[in-house]
């Protein structure tokens, strides 16, 4: 890990303290997003996976996630429903856990989406395609 190096060379060493760079270990991994929708309706959702260990060789903190079913996933909630692409992270699978907290939150289990197995079709999906 080291300061990113492209903000350390055109900013003052004050500015560019504390953004480290390297990659995020390989391990268990949980990514979800919680966010307000136009009309102030709370959705989320949840998806496990686990970063891979591949030599990013970039800079940043970074790392190749692999989640299954993540094409699908993507389609058909992600951009369906407007999420940006950023997300949070959580190492382990938590999912869970996470679930129950959304759900005490008070958002409705129908606003919680997470990656379908291969088999469940999103209700937007095509079973014949």
């Amino acid at each position: 890990m080291c300061f990113q190096r492209i903000m350390a060379r055109a900013l003052p060493v004050e500015v560019t303290n504390g953004t480290l760079e390297g990659d995020i270990q390989p391990g268990l991994a949980t990514v979800y997003r919680l966010q307000s929708t136009a009309d102030t309706k709370l959705r989320a959702y949840i998806a496990q996976g686990e970063v891979i260990p591949v030599a990013t060789r970039s800079f940043g903190s970074i790392g190749i996630f692999g989640i299954k079913n993540m094409s699908r996933f993507y389609r058909h909630v992600l951009i369906e429903k407007h999420y940006p692409h950023h997300c949070a992270v959580m190492f382990g699978h938590q999912g869970k856990y996470l679930w129950e907290v959304l759900k005490y939150m008070g958002i409705p289990v129908d606003e919680i989406d997470y990656n379908f197995p291969k088999g469940n079709f999103y209700p937007t999906e095509n079973p014949f395609a």
